[in-house]
């Protein structure tokens, strides 16, 4: 759990500067809604790792909450590229169907996202049994 630990708050500077140094602060005024969506992903996952390395009572819960967010947040976002990619036609403007390497960094982080997720959700079944 530990890596985990460690886990989020790299993907919460992930989230929040990879956002920023890809696309800037003025992509606020063209999609705000996909800006947003990241940083609150990334507080999330910040809130939660501060949390946890606090020992709150609440942490387990925000941790779960913060590593489904980021794993449904990045489901469409990986699928729907994806499938851009598949079909070989560009949905969106900002996403050309070419760039393959966004493809695989999008699978990767939701990969990450799931698989922190299910770590957390296995160390409270461990802790039920101990």
């Amino acid at each position: 759990m530990k890596v985990v630990h460690y886990l989020t708050y790299f993907m919460a500077a992930v989230f929040i500067l990879g956002e920023t140094l890809r696309r800037g602060i003025s992509y606020l005024s063209i999609n705000a809604t996909t800006m947003f969506e990241d940083y609150f992903c990334g507080v999330l996952l910040i809130l939660a790792a501060v949390l946890w390395s606090k020992g709150s009572q609440h942490a387990y819960k925000f941790m779960v909450g913060a590593w489904a967010y980021t794993a449904g947040g990045m489901f469409v976002p990986f699928f729907a590229h994806l499938e851009a990619y598949l079909r070989d036609a560009t949905f969106r403007p900002d996403h050309p169907h070419e760039d393959i390497n966004s493809v695989i960094l999008k699978g990767v982080i939701w990969g990450i996202a799931l698989i922190g997720f299910i770590v957390v959700m296995k160390h409270k079944e461990t802790d039920k049994t101990n």
